[in-house]
């Protein structure tokens, strides 16, 4: 009993201690990994050319779906579950479907290459699948214990070691490692990682030992058949959408549209995460008792608050510095932009709460707000383009995505007062 009351004890010590810092240090990481991102695009772009690339950033979109899917979201499973050594093991079996699914990739595209050239990026990303996903479940510990800021240190670390390396391989002219750089920071993170974590936990008191694998694995599989189609729903609406306009309006299109939902949501991006993570913390920490819905009020007050000044200010750099950072796109990027923004500020409370649904066990409602997300993103381009272009597609997504964020805050609240 005192091993499962320890993790209370240090997450939560009080619903407004040490809130703003810890995710500030978050936020921080998190910031770092998309400008990292972003710095290795444009070297890319301008070092190897818009085809190299294109290559490239194929490499990387794979790479960043895979590894959550991989772990069949049982390190997030993980993450809510109260009891350490249930907790334990989700993370072992997130590992160990890690493990297999990466060699049943590997082995799949190797009987590909002996009737067809398998092309570099593809080989790059594959590779990193594994040490990717070994990066969230070390996260997801970490998270787990309250450790937010260096949860996100762990998932931001890849991105920013790969541009160290595309920084080396352009200073010794080694254009074919760009692709390769994505499975290379990956692997430089993974392995130290694990040898650092493991070698500070070795003075600490002995973990609870793992729960029986099958026994954890029977009793969450309803979590992991709602949560992954769930996952994989909320992914293809986010890439599907760009698809969609480049079919219907081309490439040029399709870039301005993916570039300002990027834009819009980077707040959401850099806090939201580890918003989700210190929620989750605090939410296993309080368990379902009286303190759990006053807690969750404040939470929202304060997201609310943080979300309205962030986006304020991206609003006022949208319209001073894009046109000038984005010269091509022209005006219509800070339009798209402006349009977006009003959807970003709600998802950026909505999103951090969205784990309360499969937490509570309503694994129907949690899918449903996925599809009905997936419906918004594609119908919008259906409904908007025809009448207004990318402003049309931008105002039909962000009103229909709206509400059901909305609902989202709404179901959330709804499971949190039911509880108590």
């Amino acid at each position: 009993m005192a091993e499962r009351q320890a993790l209370p004890t240090a997450v939560a010590s009080g619903p407004a201690r040490g809130w703003l810092p810890g995710l500030g240090g978050a936020a921080l990481w998190t910031l770092a990994q998309h400008a990292a991102f972003f710095a290795c695009a444009w070297g890319v772009s301008w070092w190897a050319g818009a085809q190299r690339f294109g290559a490239f950033g194929q490499g990387l979109a794979l790479a960043a779906m895979l590894p959550a899917a991989v772990t069949l979201r049982l390190e997030y499973a993980g993450q809510l579950e109260r009891r350490p050594r249930r907790a334990q093991s989700l993370f072992g079996l997130a590992e160990t479907g890690a493990l297999t699914c990466s060699v049943l990739l590997v082995a799949l595209l190797s009987l590909a290459s002996l009737r067809e050239d398998v092309p570099a990026w593809l080989w790059a990303a594959s590779l990193a699948v594994l040490p990717q996903a070994g990066m969230l479940v070390l996260a997801s510990r970490e998270a787990r214990s309250g450790s937010t800021v260096l949860a996100a240190a762990l998932r931001g670390a890849p991105a920013i070691v790969m541009a160290a390396v595309l920084a080396l391989a352009w200073l010794l002219r080694l254009d074919e490692a760009i692709e390769w750089s994505i499975p290379l920071s990956a692997w430089l993170c993974w392995l130290p990682a694990c040898a650092w974590l493991n070698a500070r936990c070795a003075g600490a008191p002995r973990k609870a030992r793992a729960a029986r694998a099958r026994l954890v694995a029977a009793k969450h599989w309803p979590f992991v058949r709602a949560e992954l189609p769930a996952f994989m729903l909320n992914t293809s609406a986010n890439h599907g959408q760009v698809l969609l306009i480049g079919l219907l309006a081309g490439d040029a299109m399709a870039g301005t549209a993916a570039l300002a939902l990027r834009i819009a949501m980077l707040p959401t991006s850099v806090f939201g995460l580890a918003m989700a993570d210190r929620l989750r913390a605090r939410v296993v920490a309080v368990g379902r008792g009286a303190m759990l819905l006053p807690m969750m009020r404040q939470s929202i007050r304060r997201m609310a608050g943080l979300s309205l000044a962030t986006h304020a200010v991206a609003a006022l750099g949208a319209l001073a510095l894009l046109p000038w950072v984005f010269p091509a796109q022209g005006p219509a990027l800070v339009t798209v932009v402006l349009w977006l923004l009003p959807l970003g500020m709600v998802r950026f409370v909505a999103s951090p709460l969205a784990f309360l649904l499969p937490w509570r066990g309503w694994l129907g409602l949690s899918l449903l707000g996925q599809c009905l997300l997936f419906a918004c993103a594609l119908l919008s381009v259906l409904a908007g383009f025809p009448l207004a272009g990318l402003d049309g597609v931008a105002t039909v997504y962000a009103v229909s995505a709206s509400f059901v964020y909305l609902g989202y805050v709404y179901a959330a609240l709804k499971a949190v007062r039911d509880d108590t």
